[in-house]
């Protein structure tokens, strides 16, 4: 009998939890069945930041690996499903690096672990076989934004975690998407530099301070914005550590609503001309972004779980969908996303 659920597992550049769902794929339909997640420890999360901005020695990467994937694994086993039906489980790891245009994308995650803990068949590295292609590798979410959003375009999809992106899709069913810049990665860090938390919750913080004009002008001008898709970026353009550099003698305050106006242009400029607006990502619950993106798209903001997926849980769904591609041996066309010369089979697999 064909098994039709599928688990996909998350970690994003914000660095704070594993989220893990439940899907259920019978019939031609999504249906998230359960979620669960499990807080990343901030001194796991303090080692991967460091290693992501700072490097360090092989068995460094190695041993955080392997902390990072029993992460993953209590987040899955939290959604207490048989693994006996389970087709596969999609888990996207931890970007550490990315550089497409030197050939390379490292996702962090011991796929082997992962199956050996979970008794599942795996499925990660999702990036590598795109990049071979020619592609930038990232973003592939959009692949299952247009499964899901097909029938509500003409439409966009805008997934806010630490990188934001866009997803367009037209009437027809064509899609166009890449990442727009910064989502919550510097706004995070800067909450976290300032002992206010680990985010800014509702952007209570920002909402109470004011735009910086010059600054935000500088960062406006930075090489990314100006590149055409399709195109992807992560740390490497946007490390919170280089961001720095510009907040001395600033009031903290001015410049956590700078950052917040920064996400908010580069991702309003392009979802501009778009009737319908959908957010997803932990970004969506920053209500005062969504208010600045609804001013500066003059377009109400809907959150994904008008379609049946909360915010939350998107990007973990995303590799659900991806890992049943994988193991249902489909190519996927990511031409218009990320560039690939050719179709592939996302993904690669841990056998159970």
């Amino acid at each position: 009998m064909k098994k039709n659920l599928f688990i996909g597992i998350m970690t994003g550049n914000s660095m704070d939890a594993a989220d893990a769902v439940l899907l259920d794929f019978a019939r031609g339909n999504v249906k998230v069945k359960k979620s669960a997640g499990k807080k990343m420890p901030p001194a796991l999360a303090a080692e991967l930041r460091n290693l992501a901005d700072n490097g360090g020695r092989p068995q460094e990467f190695m041993l955080a690996q392997n902390k990072l994937t029993k992460l993953c694994a209590a987040a899955m086993l939290k959604l207490n499903a048989d693994p006996a039906n389970i087709a596969a489980v999609g888990c996207h790891g931890q970007t550490i690096c990315h550089n497409p245009s030197r050939g390379f994308s490292w996702q962090m995650i011991n796929g082997a672990l992962l199956a050996e803990l979970t008794n599942c068949n795996v499925v990660c590295d999702f990036r590598a076989r795109d990049i071979a292609a020619g592609g930038e590798g990232a973003p592939l979410a959009p692949l299952f934004h247009r499964a899901v959003f097909a029938k509500h375009a003409p439409c966009a999809v805008v997934n806010i975690g630490g990188i934001a992106n866009i997803t367009i899709i037209n009437n027809k069913g064509g899609i166009k998407a890449f990442d727009t810049g910064p989502g919550n990665i510097l706004l995070d860090d800067w909450h976290r530099a300032n002992n206010k938390g680990a985010f800014d919750r509702d952007g209570k913080w920002s909402s109470g301070g004011e735009v910086l004009p010059r600054l935000l002008s500088k960062w406006l001008r930075h090489p990314y914005f100006a590149k055409k898709p399709p195109k992807s970026c992560g740390r490497e353009e946007f490390s919170p550590i280089n961001f720095r550099r510009d907040y001395k003698n600033q009031n903290p305050q001015n410049i956590q609503r700078t950052l917040l106006e920064l996400t908010a242009q580069t991702i309003s400029k392009d979802a501009e001309h778009c009737a319908k607006i959908y957010l997803c990502g932990g970004g969506a619950h920053n209500k005062h972004l969504t208010r600045r993106l609804t001013e500066l798209s003059k377009t109400k903001m809907r959150l994904s779980c008008d379609i049946g997926i909360p915010p939350e849980q998107m990007e973990a769904a995303a590799f659900a969908w991806l890992a049943r591609e994988h193991m249902e041996s489909r190519a996927v066309n990511t031409k218009t996303i990320t560039g690939a010369k050719t179709p592939t089979i996302p993904g690669a697999l841990y056998p159970r």
